[in-house]
């Protein structure tokens, strides 16, 4: 047999394999959604279960939606900030002695319509709004080079790992304490940042189904951590 043959061979294997792994993770991806996707009434009987309540939809939470962007003010003035024309999933409650929400929001913005996830815990005060996102390498340099690079806190790891954004410097400085810079820096769990949006802080990560008591759980603990982490603040 031909060295051309045999590598034809070895080749053709490889793909082989590497298409049967593909698939298997597809299908292990697709079977963990189905896991994760619990019917209304199964979510209702777990999150009332839990001492929450539950509801399948409930339009009333959408001026609490628009409020999060009257109160704060909107940055852009050639666009209007994002509206809710309705919420499902709603679950409302209290975790580790702060008012929580959670819901899908159906918005809309410049005319593109898009659900949003939200898990919401309440901040002390309501306060500007500010965001920090995990960056990765130049990219927050490469970005204040052409003037849309976040706060720098004087933090050298802090500053190159993660882009802030807020229009009170001040309060910013005041959130970014040296117990919250380090959480997260450091903390295992895998999140992307957070934002902290007119009454509510929120956090970008990764959530199955926040209708399961234990998902959710888990990210109301990581927003109650960050928020313990934020030094106390006054309501001036």
């Amino acid at each position: 047999m031909s060295v051309g043959a045999i590598l034809a061979i070895v080749l053709g294997g490889v793909l082989l394999l590497a298409a049967g792994v593909i698939a298997l993770i597809v299908l292990v991806r697709r079977a963990g959604r189905a896991r994760a996707a619990m019917s209304a009434p199964e979510a209702r009987a777990a999150v009332e279960s839990s001492g929450w309540t539950f509801a399948e939809r409930d339009d009333s939470y959408v001026p609490l939606y628009d409020r999060q962007y009257d109160r704060t003010g909107w940055a852009e003035p050639f666009h209007r900030p994002p509206r809710a024309t309705g919420a499902t999933g709603v679950i409302t409650g209290t975790h580790r002695g702060r008012p929580f929400v959670a819901a899908t929001f159906e918005t809309v913005h410049d005319g593109e319509h898009r659900p949003e996830r939200a898990i919401w815990v309440a901040a002390p005060a309501a306060h500007p709004m500010l965001s920090a996102t995990r960056i990765v390498g130049p990219q927050n340099t490469i970005n204040r080079t052409i003037g849309m690079g976040g706060l720098q806190l004087g933090d050298e790891e802090f500053d190159r790992s993660f882009e802030v954004h807020c229009d009170d410097e001040a309060f910013a400085r005041a959130v970014f304490g040296p117990e919250l810079r380090a959480l997260l820096l450091h903390d295992s769990r895998s999140f992307r940042g957070f934002v902290l949006r007119g009454e509510y802080l929120d956090v970008f990560d990764p959530v199955g189904d926040y209708r399961d008591p234990d998902q959710l759980v888990a990210a109301l603990d990581l927003r109650c951590d960050m928020l313990d982490r934020i030094p106390a603040w006054s309501r001036g």
